[in-house]
């Protein structure tokens, strides 16, 4: 009796994982929802003059403000990726070489467009602040990579699992995307500050200089994006982990 609840309850843990991280997923949005309420009216200035050092003070005040908000996204996404990867660990295993060859793939391909998009051209005096900064993004993006990884080692029925963990893993990489280029924003104001002042346009162009390219995402692509990956991941889980019987084919 002791071993059939123990086996039930690595049956069940997959989709406890799952339902907890889809939770945290939708939790998102509320998040940002609380950073737009919490938005400052107007931080900026009118004028044709360099702005002043008050102004410039009082932008990165509410840059910093929208950073912390962004960080706390990124971090409730991280559980999110995180229990999802969690959701994937417990599936059965499964021995699919195509399968495996394709997701370690995928995941190299990801990892390197992480690197390329926005790491390659931060100073080295600048590097270890700006891990410091985006941890949460960067660990996300970490724990979907593993996901996508361990999607091609589990038992997946019409590669449901692998395309869920796929998405999940492309949302958590846009996540530390814009992360990251609001840090350097953030960190170009800052050097602006701290330098000599200069007029809203130099601050404008340092900040979106700093930025550079992004792994972004049209927003209607990136909603469907977050949708999509969950809900693939719930039906492959749901195929993965039926019992015996119930019309759904064992992968082997």
């Amino acid at each position: 009796m002791a071993s059939r609840r123990g086996r039930r309850a690595r049956a069940e843990a997959p989709a406890v994982a799952l339902a907890a991280g889809c939770v945290l997923f939708a939790a998102v949005p509320l998040v940002q929802l609380a950073a737009i309420a919490d938005r400052t009216a107007d931080a900026g200035w009118f004028g044709y003059g360099p702005p002043g050092n008050a102004e410039l003070t009082a932008l990165l005040e509410a840059a910093c403000r929208a950073l912390d908000w962004e960080r706390t996204a990124a971090g409730v996404r991280l559980g999110a990726v995180v229990l999802l990867t969690g959701a994937v660990y417990g599936l059965p295993g499964a021995r699919r070489r195509g399968r495996v060859v394709a997701t370690v793939v995928g995941a190299v391909v990801l990892g390197a467009g992480i690197v390329a998009d926005r790491w390659l051209g931060i100073d080295l005096d600048r590097l270890v602040p700006a891990v410091r900064g985006v941890w949460p993004g960067l660990l996300a993006a970490a724990a979907g990579i593993a996901g996508l990884v361990l999607a091609g080692r589990r038992a997946d029925h019409r590669w449901l699992v692998v395309a869920g963990a796929a998405l999940v893993a492309v949302a958590a990489a846009v996540t530390q995307s814009d992360l990251t280029g609001s840090w350097l924003s953030v960190a170009a104001l800052a050097d602006a500050i701290c330098g000599t002042t200069q007029p809203a346009i130099m601050v404008s162009t340092a900040m979106s200089g700093a930025a550079g390219p992004s792994l972004d995402l049209d927003p209607a692509l990136a909603a469907a994006v977050l949708l999509a990956g969950p809900a693939l991941l719930v039906a492959g889980v749901l195929r993965a982990t039926a019992p015996p019987g119930t019309g759904e084919p064992q992968d082997g």
